[in-house]
């Protein structure tokens, strides 16, 4: 409890420093606050130190410049947070150059490089920028890798570098460690990249952005618009902060037995707010002389060695505090503690204070109650915090003696504003009737006056809150409604006036939940339309992508001259997206080109076949001799060669192996079968051992063809000849037999085709006798 409530009032600490700093006194360039725990005789001191050099005129500058366009971000804080930007821009010189991100669940880049600041490339990257719909949560760890991103590469020289960050810094989306927020850390002190933070919107993640600035050399300005201030102005203010010079330290040297909490030596020093460093040290003799502190480091890229020399101030009860400050900082070595200045430590100083009292005032109810341990435990607590606050050592007394408080902690201090010799051991003063209800009735102004504040307070967290959580925030009102409800020390006219206040808040609560509602409704109504957008777009790409492929045939298709393939590739191209230019100029073209080749082609044809009918006609115009004359048999004698070859129909003289007449006579045999969705291979293997032939699958014809050895057949036949079986099982499957190399091959009918069969016939008969030539006057005969 202890640990959460000075986290919390750390918080506020640095939020108070944050907005408006000024120059540093010169004559105080650096003091140090110490304390003493007499109970651990430990010490514990804060350093603050700020530069005793003098600032060198600015340089140009590289800005990384991230804008939150989350759901948080809208309305007046949009409004107020883009002229804050463009009040920045505007202040910075022409020689500067930006780089814009939108940051919300991702980081986007506006901008593709660094840009000058009134350059036409920003003014668009701007554009889109306020056209961005704020939607979804922030992501702070994207944030952070877009300035990575952005300054991936070495420095440019001669320029400085530095990123902002314009937004609330609720990283509700993905949480920033102290381990990634220590990593981003080095990265930008190497790289020497300062990290200024505007804070603005309805609630604000002020550690996380004050440690940021903090670990990098940065500042954290906060949006001011209780008086309508202008946002303009405070983005110049703005832009002077990011442009301001800061010191990259190296080394630090403190005196021996000086030990700082922090994961680093130092943190980078600024001249526009002193840097805060805390730590331990041995007391020794508890009266601390003069402190000798140098820092060496780099300024504008040049080495520079500073010194200070310092009295610090001795241990008192006011910084009892700073035990509290360093136990917080070790658990992460100061990484996420966003202290920066003495101003930063006073107000965590008083805020301890005012928690220190807030804890008396709880213990002082529970030992109201008697409960007089719980009593002690936040005395306790509260004394650690605030060792001079006078009602927890009172409280302490009343729940270490379990008397009651009203007898011992009231009366015992009002005895000793009466009586300044009284002592801490003198025993109580007994209280009168008069004072006893003189004291209820301040317990009940002191009530009141707490419901009060109670009430006022959390109306304005709710107010705060009902924009983003509306459901929750009405849950605390309506709890808070009950408490005030059944507070019976307070009176029934301010209960009443308390829970009108709460009603109205709880209506005003219940209409932003509509309101909200409707919103969301809307936000899901975007994100669909902008899916349906996006797989439009997605599947017109995927066109756009088909139909450049098919023009790329269309391209190889007339270079081959296939121009009527290519002719329907570019009406495939045109159907799938019609009206585009140069589709149907392409289909026309193909076409154009495909006949005007073809009519060429026909018209050599014609040319050539011209050529060849007059080569024929002048070979006819050869006259021939018909000398033997040749003579032809009669009709009946060609009809009696007919009738009488009738027989070789059927009749092949070629002479079959033994193997071939085994299968010839076994295609005749009767043959019977009955197989239910039973493999090819095995239809075959039964019939192969049960006609005692060998019988072979054409493995690559069958393959060519779709069938595989294992297609179930389905077949019941019985008292038919093998022959029509087969003919009956291969025609299903396109399938047919041949007898080829003495087996009975099952083979494709296309391959079957292609095979050739060697046929003998007789035509000894068909041979019409010619009558010898006998050559006249040559005496001799051919």
């Amino acid at each position: 409890m202890l640990s959460r409530f000075a986290l919390s009032m750390t918080l506020l600490a640095s939020a108070t420093l944050a907005f408006g700093s000024k120059a540093v006194d010169a004559a105080e360039y650096a003091t140090m606050d110490t304390f003493v725990d007499p109970a651990s005789d430990e010490g514990y001191f804060a350093l603050s130190l700020s530069p005793n050099v003098a600032q060198p005129e600015t340089s140009a500058h590289d800005l990384v410049v991230l804008f939150d366009t989350s759901a948080s971000q809208a309305g007046d804080y949009r409004a107020r947070a883009l002229e804050a930007l463009a009040g920045f821009l505007e202040a910075l010189p022409p020689n500067d150059r930006v780089d814009l991100w939108a940051v919300d669940v991702n980081a986007v880049r506006l901008t593709n490089d660094f840009v000058a600041p009134q350059s036409p490339e920003l003014n668009a990257a701007l554009a889109q920028l306020e056209r961005r719909v704020p939607l979804g949560s922030t992501d702070m760890d994207a944030a952070i890798n877009a300035i990575i991103t952005s300054f991936n590469g070495p420095p440019v020289a001669g320029r400085a570098r530095a990123a902002v960050y314009l937004g609330d810094g609720l990283s509700s989306s993905h949480l920033v460690t102290a381990d990634r927020l220590r990593q981003f850390a080095e990265r930008c002190t190497s790289g020497k990249i300062p990290v200024t933070c505007y804070a603005i919107g309805p609630r604000l993640d002020g550690q996380l952005m004050g440690a940021l600035a903090n670990a990098t050399g940065g500042s954290v300005l906060f949006d001011e618009d209780e008086e309508q201030s202008s946002a303009n102005a405070a983005g110049r203010q703005l832009a002077d902060a990011v442009r301001g010079w800061v010191i990259w330290p190296d080394k630090l040297s403190l005196p021996a037995g000086f030990q700082p909490v922090y994961y680093r030596d130092a943190r980078p020093l600024r001249f526009d707010r002193s840097t805060v460093l805390l730590g331990t040290f041995k007391p020794g003799n508890k009266v601390l002389g003069q402190v000798n502190v140098t820092l060496r480091g780099t300024l504008a890229g040049k080495p520079l060695e500073m010194k200070w020399q310092i009295t610090p101030r001795q241990s008192s009860d006011d910084q009892a505090y700073l035990a509290q400050l360093v136990e917080l900082a070790r658990h992460d070595k100061g990484v996420s503690l966003p202290t920066a200045g003495a101003p930063a430590l006073e107000e965590v100083r008083q805020l301890m204070a005012a928690g220190a009292h807030y804890l008396a005032r709880l213990g002082r109810q529970a030992a109201t109650v008697g409960d007089f341990a719980s009593a002690r435990q936040l005395a306790d607590q509260a004394a650690r915090l605030d060792p001079s606050d006078q009602e927890a050592l009172i409280l302490q007394r009343a729940a270490a003696n379990k008397q009651p408080l009203t007898k011992t902690a009231s009366f015992v201090q009002r005895a000793r504003k009466d009586d300044p010799t009284a002592t801490d051991d003198a025993p109580p003063r007994e209280a009168d009737d008069g004072e006893l209800l003189d004291e209820i009735e301040r317990q009940r102004r002191v009530v009141a006056g707490f419901l009060k504040a109670e009430v006022r307070n959390a109306l304005n967290q709710a107010r705060s809150r009902m924009a983003t959580d509306p459901q929750g925030a009405g849950d605390s009102l309506k709890l808070l409604l009950d408490k005030v409800q059944h507070t019976s020390e307070a009176g029934p006219e301010l209960r009443a006036q308390l829970s009108d206040q709460i009603e109205a808040a709880l209506r005003a609560v219940n209409r932003q939940a509509v309101v909200q509602s409707e919103t969301e409704l809307q936000r899901q109504q975007v994100i669909a339309e902008g899916e349906a957008r996006e797989r439009i777009n997605r599947e017109l790409f995927l066109q756009e992508q088909k139909v450049d492929q098919l023009m790329q045939r269309f391209n190889a298709l007339m270079d081959e001259e296939r121009f009527r393939d290519a002719e329907a590739l570019a009406d495939i191209a045109e159907e799938l997206k019609p009206g585009r230019a140069g589709l149907r100029g392409a289909e026309l073209t193909a076409r154009m080109v495909g006949w005007t080749a073809d009519m060429t082609q026909i018209r050599d044809m014609r040319h050539k076949g011209y050529v060849d009918a007059t080569m024929q006609i002048e070979l006819a115009h050869v006259p021939t001799s018909d000398e033997p004359p040749i003579l032809y048999p009669d009709p009946e004698v060609w009809q009696l060669l007919t009738e009488r070859r009738k027989k070789y129909k059927a009749v092949d003289l070629k002479s079959n192996g033994p193997t071939e007449e085994a299968i010839l006579a076994a295609l005749d045999e009767k043959t019977e079968l009955d197989f239910a969705e039973q493999p090819l291979s095995d239809v075959i293997d039964y019939l192969k051992q049960r006609h005692d032939i060998e019988i072979q699958l054409d493995q690559k014809a069958l393959t060519d063809a779709g069938v595989g050895s294992d297609t179930p057949i389905t077949r019941s036949i019985k008292g038919i000849t093998l022959r029509s079986a087969l003919k009956l099982i291969l025609s299903e499957l396109d399938l047919t037999y041949l007898i080829r190399n003495e087996v009975l091959m099952i083979t494709s009918k296309t391959e079957a085709e292609s095979m050739l069969t060697t046929r003998v016939y007789p035509v000894a008969d068909l041979v019409i006798p010619v009558a010898p030539l006998i050559m006249r006057g040559m005496g001799g005969r051919f």
